[in-house]
Formats: structure tokens, sequence, C-alpha cells
């Protein structure tokens, strides 16, 4: 089960950044794994905490946002990790 933050917490504009992450990642040498978003996010916005929004964990952040059709993601075995896309 996937627990959404409360509302009014501004968790639209921190899926709008995850998707902008997301996407300009897609197409680059490999595929995007899970393990290394919220470094990517950090990249762009240092201060980025999915705590911030409500949720306990990044992977908890991550289920919300492909719940809503922000991304999406599917385990790899080969990868060992989520591979993530727009969709």
């Amino acid at each position: 089960m996937v627990g959404f933050a409360e509302e009014g917490k501004g968790e639209e504009g921190a899926f709008a950044l995850l998707r902008k992450v997301v996407t300009d990642a897609e197409g680059g040498s490999g595929p995007l794994l899970l393990s290394g978003l919220k470094n990517q996010l950090r990249k762009v916005e240092p201060d980025f905490s999915e705590k911030r929004y409500g949720f306990s964990g990044f992977l908890q952040f991550c289920k919300a946002a492909r719940t809503r059709g922000v991304i999406d993601f599917h385990w790899e075995d080969d990868a060992g990790d989520y591979v993530v896309s727009t969709g």
C-alpha cells in the first residue's frame, strides 16, 4: 500500500522536479536507476528531502509519484535495482 502525504505540503512541486530530473536523464548511457535518483534531485535542489512532504522515505515518495503517473519504475534483475522512466 502506498501512503500519500497530506495535501497542501507542496508535493506537486516535488513531483514536478522528480519528473524533470527523470526526463532529463532519460536517453543517457544506460538505464536510470532508482538508487542514484535522490542524488540527482539534490544536484538540482540541494535541500531536497521527501520528508518535508510527509513521506517516510524516498521509495515511498517514488511509489506515490508512480501511482499519480509522474514516473514509472520496475525491478530489473540484471541491474539489481529499480529502473525508472517517465512511462
